[in-house]
């Protein structure tokens, strides 16, 4: 949801002929109940008011702002049930006035969707006591009056009304700079020959208090070729060590994750090199790892390696050789663009595709 595409201005009906409201405070309502056999997990939310506004959802208070220049975002947990969307608006002097937002709910089955501000909310002059809850009875109060949607509503379409809207994330994304290369005892010291062939590797990432995530951002390189999957899926393969593949892959809302590699080395020194960032959907913070000791490995290629179940608790811990720019491999560079989604190596496992995001 990167901005307000589909969502409209809103206010209550009663607007002037010169399209100004008098000072005072006015409410809203939207109750949301998920579809039989949908479970929410949260609501992702982008909002402002002119002049100032205080959301509640589900009775509880979220945020509040008063500058309607500013988009504010927020991310609220959902309760399997009712989960009223509601706001305290308030217009500060006789002038226009609106409410303008977006909400996008997310569910256990990795689906969404997607409320707006529009004739289908419920609008109030005043504030009435409980407004707030979902037990409360909205059912007298008319539909809202929908001004005009966004971006081309005056007076908002104005260049000096231009809506500052803050990004989706604040999350810096994966990071090589704390990366180890890794790969098998067969290694003798950092960057030294080992023999050729092709080993496995694993990692598995319990997401810390229950929580969910559904998306994996990816850089990995190796010394010489990969085939990577994300439980059990196939994502793709590569063969360089000086640029990562650059991958996001989404999945349904897990709160495990099984990291699987194939990797072949041609001659010389060998290596697996990569960071991830896993997306949360439950409001939580992202989970970010990175190839290390921790990581384990196998001197072969066991049939089912790569399946998310396969018992990896005989294999050993990966041996590590360097951290970014470490020698013989140098810096490696992520470029900008993200990898397609592409076929297993040779001899490397056949799986179905992943959800890669091109």
């Amino acid at each position: 949801m990167e901005n307000f595409t589909g969502a409209n201005w809103i206010w209550i009906p009663g607007r002037a002929a010169d399209d100004t409201y008098p000072a005072g405070n006015v409410t809203f309502r939207r109750d949301f109940t998920a579809a039989n056999g949908k479970v929410p997990i949260s609501v992702n939310i982008l909002i402002t008011t002119d002049n100032a506004f205080t959301l509640y959802v589900g009775g509880n208070l979220v945020g509040s702002g008063n500058t309607f220049t500013s988009a504010h975002r927020f991310c609220v947990p959902l309760m399997n049930g009712c989960n009223v969307f509601a706001i305290a608006a308030q217009n500060f002097a006789p002038s226009p006035a609106g409410l303008l937002a977006a909400f996008q709910i997310h569910y256990t089955d990795g689906t969404v969707d997607n409320i707006v501000t529009d004739g289908e909310w419920r609008a109030v002059n005043g504030t009435a006591a409980g407004f707030e809850q979902c037990a409360f009875d909205d059912s007298s109060w008319p539909a809202a009056f929908v001004e005009g949607p966004f971006p081309t509503t005056a007076p908002w379409n104005a260049p000096q009304n231009a809506i500052s809207i803050p990004p989706e994330t604040q999350d810096p994304g994966p990071s090589l700079q704390s990366a180890q290369w890794i790969w098998t005892n067969e290694v003798t010291g950092p960057g030294s020959s080992v023999p050729e062939g092709s080993r496995a590797f694993r990692k598995t990432v319990i997401v810390p208090n229950g929580g969910l995530v559904a998306q994996a951002k990816i850089f990995i390189a190796t010394d010489n070729a990969f085939t990577l999957y994300v439980n059990g899926l196939l994502v793709g393969s590569g063969g360089s060590f000086t640029v990562a593949n650059r991958y996001v892959v989404n999945f349904p809302p897990t709160s495990r994750v099984v990291i699987a590699v194939y990797a072949t080395n041609a001659g010389g020194p060998a290596g697996v090199f990569a960071a991830f960032d896993l997306a949360t959907f439950d409001c939580s913070k992202n989970v970010f790892f990175v190839t290390d000791g921790s990581w384990k490995y196998n001197l072969g290629t066991p049939a089912g390696f790569i399946d998310p179940d396969f018992d990896d608790s005989t294999w050993s811990l990966a041996v590590t050789e360097g951290g970014f720019g470490a020698t013989p491999w140098g810096a490696t560079t992520v470029p900008a663009a993200n990898s397609p989604q592409s076929p297993a190596a040779n001899g490397a496992p056949i799986a179905p595709p992943a959800d890669v995001v091109a």
